[in-house]
């Protein structure tokens, strides 16, 4: 009798520590397809104003809020004012900067391991400077 109850209380720790590691890989994986497929509309300098401009992009577990800085109509600094977008993404996100900064668009290529994390970027570097006016 007491052998079947710790059968059973195994069984549920087992079954248990199953579920969270399905909801974790869940939690983790969610909205990759979507962020990989992001359509990127680029950016026209031409048109943008000298200033610092702040651009927020928020999509399931993706969200960051980016300062752009625009000056004679160049970008020469992204710096990130928010980021829940995940744990070591820094070196990703000093990647993608550089990248926007040499080509003056948000039509780079991703960084390779990050895509999803890059078009984050990338999206709330368009929300910043693709200014309805």
């Amino acid at each position: 009798m007491k052998k079947k109850r710790i059968l059973i209380i195994v069984i549920i720790v087992v079954v248990g520590l199953l579920a969270v590691l399905a909801i974790g890989m869940y939690s983790i994986t969610r909205d990759l397809s979507f962020m990989r497929d992001v359509e990127l509309r680029g950016i026209d300098l031409a048109t943008i104003d000298d200033g610092s401009y702040t651009g927020t992009f928020e999509h399931g577990r993706f969200a960051n809020t980016l300062i752009v800085r625009v000056e004679n109509n160049e970008i020469v600094s992204v710096v990130i004012d928010s980021d829940v977008t995940g744990a070591g993404v820094l070196n990703a996100a000093d990647e993608v900067f550089s990248k926007v900064i040499d080509a003056q668009d948000t039509k780079i290529d991703a960084v390779t391991g990050a895509t999803a994390t890059t078009n984050a970027y990338l999206m709330a570097i368009e929300n910043a400077l693709n200014i309805d006016k």
